[in-house]
């Protein structure tokens, strides 16, 4: 059992890692895409009340959770779901993936919704058909609304993303290069004509398109673990898409992205408070984010397969994603003065990296570089390393400063400084 356990830690901290650059770095992307062309974003994304779109908000701290959802093809079952919370005091980020298959009672009131609007009266069903028995323009009365109950917050707002916009996304890249498990031996083949679901992948890596990647993320037979098997290989192919958007060609295919999601994305959030999350999101570390699955297993009820929460160990797993005061260890602190140096100017204030160069110089390090972050004005510095026990030494000097392992930079050490640098 101790073993077990151990390697449930590991894998969390494995996908914690490849969902921080995919969830913060690629929103953070997108979000900056977007803000560049707000009337695209204004016409066709946004699905809540209207009002000025650039409207004047305090810097109050950001505590914001948002339910993500995948629909199937003809928009109306949740095929992919998980709740993403952000807190901006403590730079966490922790997602909760909720099983499509989990089984779920349907309240009252949810009930007597769907017997006005269809008809028909529905108790029980996996949570992925709520929307499709009652109507996605119902979602927060009730996947959201159960959602809500099950994990006990308040989400904030969603983001709805057809399986087109996924593939168009994917094509817009060039393609993402994954190692297709084997499973079987043979790869992932299955075909659904009712569906008109064809995957045919060989096992190996390849470069796999937008509609070979939904085929991939959509499979289903042979996984031992069930749907939380198929979870792991979406996690899987996630790490590979975000080594692609994550590289520096991606800045020109933004605007190929942003036509590609302009009409398959439904949101209820302003532009005038998604621009607000860019400053916080782009000082995210893998360190701060969790990547949980909601306890429960697999069953057979009534000669259908649910996913069934584990209600007695829902209240400890939620107690130890969201919990707070969870010391970590001291990391190892390397000092090595003789690390090549780029310091980077991302504030407003002019002279802010020349004075870094002669302040490391003094120290004994010797700078190569200076110039200005062009992407971006962060509110904390962010020291580059391609070696993360070199970057611990920086924060002597800038002790707010994120640590971010990046092995694409040029020289070893690469110090983006903040508004905290100059306070």
């Amino acid at each position: 059992m101790s073993q077990q356990k151990k390697l449930k830690k590991k894998q969390k901290k494995t996908l914690a890692q490849i969902f921080v650059r995919t969830v913060a770095i690629t929103f953070a992307v997108l979000v900056v895409a977007v803000g560049g062309f707000a009337y695209v974003y204004q016409q066709n994304f946004y699905n809540g009340d209207t009002g000025p779109i650039f409207a004047k908000k305090e810097k109050d701290p950001i505590n914001k959770t948002l339910a993500v959802f995948g629909v199937d093809e003809d928009g109306v079952r949740t095929d992919v779901i998980f709740v993403l919370n952000y807190n901006s005091e403590t730079d966490k980020m922790r997602i909760i993936s909720v099983p499509r298959d989990t089984r779920v009672e349907w309240t009252d009131s949810q009930q007597e919704l769907v017997q006005e609007l269809k008809g028909y009266n529905i108790s029980i069903s996996k949570l992925n058909e709520m929307t499709s028995y009652g109507s996605m323009d119902k979602i927060r009365e009730l996947t959201i609304a159960y959602l809500e109950d099950t994990l006990d917050l308040q989400i904030d707002n969603y983001v709805i993303v057809t399986l087109d916009a996924f593939k168009k996304i994917v094509d817009a890249i060039g393609g993402v290069e994954v190692d297709v498990p084997a499973l079987d031996g043979n790869g992932l083949h299955y075909d659904d004509n009712y569906q008109d679901l064809h995957i045919h992948l060989d096992p190996g890596v390849q470069t796999l398109n937008g509609e070979e990647a939904e085929g991939l993320v959509r499979y289903r037979k042979g996984y031992a673990e069930g749907d939380v098997g198929r979870i792991k290989t979406q996690q899987l192919f996630l790490d590979a898409f975000a080594k692609k958007v994550t590289s520096p060609s991606i800045i020109t295919k933004i605007p190929n992205i942003i036509n590609a999601v302009s009409e398959s994305v439904t949101t209820d959030i302003k532009l005038s408070e998604i621009k607000d999350y860019l400053p916080y999101l782009s000082s995210m570390t893998a360190e701060n984010l969790t990547f949980n699955i909601v306890p429960g297993e697999g069953q057979y009820i009534g000669g259908k397969s649910y996913y069934v929460i584990d209600e007695e160990a829902l209240p400890l797993f939620l107690e130890e994603v969201f919990n707070e005061n969870v010391e970590e260890e001291p990391k190892e602190v390397v000092i090595d003065k003789t690390v090549s140096i780029e310091v980077l100017n991302s504030t407003s204030t002019k002279g802010v990296a020349g004075k870094a160069r002669e302040e490391l110089e003094t120290e004994g390090y010797s700078v190569n570089e200076i110039g200005n972050y062009t992407l971006d004005t962060l509110n904390r510095t962010i020291v580059y390393v391609k070696d993360e026990t070199l970057g611990q030494q920086f924060l002597n000097y800038y002790p707010g400063a994120l640590i971010k392992v990046d092995t694409n930079i040029t020289y070893d050490i690469c110090i983006v400084l903040g508004n905290d640098a100059i306070e």
